[in-house]
């Protein structure tokens, strides 16, 4: 029998209704599908199934380091990781977005912060001329130690704003909490579903603990293409892709392309975790 293991979190060790859908097809197409923690399983009990899934991996901006070493001991093993862990390495740092900045595709301006200080993040602030910026880490999860700056407001800018490693420094994007983030799943590198994050009143976290609700929506031909285009840019199709941005009226920008552990919103589109169920079996053939 083939055997699927979706790799779970500490805090959220059950399955989601998303996971739910996805492992309620891959059984009824009669896979051995399950979903472990993947902080506290052996990894040999991961190697041994035919497929592992990252899919709830939601802890790892606690220790980043451990998580990449995680999918190069389960690469090491031979484990099937979907997405391969190529993609799963490049997308883990968000200098993915410079990448595709330099492919002509339309991401915030993002400046890297090698050696990050308060005075460089000072410095090109003013040198950009942003008004309001947005500090985050090169490896980070659901918005933890994310920071928005307003330069007017910068003499009261967090005290413990000490920063090591790399950081990567955003202009604010203003529209957001009217817009809402729209996310675009893909499966198999054809796009599936719409679901549109509507921030509460006052918020520009687009993230599920700053209170969130979910709507399902359509979005047009032009916005799909455009979306497309992110994940094309790809050397290689993802298994499963989430494409999360502002549908403007004169576009689509992105704000991150997931390929680790989106959420994918299956049970907001019927026959969709079938859709991906089959994918997944596809490329076990």
């Amino acid at each position: 029998m083939t055997t699927v293991l979706i790799a779970t979190c500490s805090e959220y060790p059950h399955p989601t209704p998303n996971l739910e859908a996805l492992l309620g097809a891959l059984r009824f197409m009669g896979v051995g599908a399950d979903h472990l923690p993947w902080k506290t399983t052996p990894l040999d009990t991961f190697a041994a199934a035919d497929a592992v899934l990252p899919l709830c991996c939601w802890d790892y901006y606690d220790d980043p380091g451990r998580f990449l070493g995680w999918i190069d001991a389960l690469a090491a093993k031979g484990a099937r990781l979907l997405n391969p862990p190529e993609l799963l390495r490049w997308n883990f740092r968000k200098t993915y977005l410079l990448d595709l900045a330099s492919a002509g595709l339309a991401v915030p301006e993002t400046v890297h912060l090698l050696e990050p200080s308060r005075h460089a993040v000072e410095q090109n602030m003013e040198r950009i001329g942003w008004q309001v910026a947005v500090l985050k880490p090169v490896s980070s999860q659901n918005g933890h130690g994310i920071h928005k700056l307003d330069w007017a407001d910068r003499a009261r800018w967090p005290v413990d704003l000490a920063l090591t490693g790399e950081w990567l420094l955003q202009g604010f994007q203003e529209d957001i909490g009217a817009l809402g983030e729209t996310t675009m799943t893909f499966i198999d590198g054809v796009f599936s579903h719409a679901v549109r994050r509507v921030l509460k009143p006052g918020e520009w976290r687009a993230n599920p603990q700053y209170g969130i609700t979910y709507e399902r929506v359509e979005v047009s031909r032009e916005v799909v293409d455009t979306a497309q285009g992110y994940v094309g840019f790809l050397p290689q199709t993802p298994l499963y892709a989430r494409v999360d941005g502002l549908v403007r009226p004169d576009g689509f920008m992105l704000m991150e392309l997931e390929l680790i552990d989106p959420y994918l919103y299956l049970e907001f589109a019927p026959g969709s975790a079938d859709v991906m169920a089959g994918a997944l079996l596809q490329r076990l053939r």
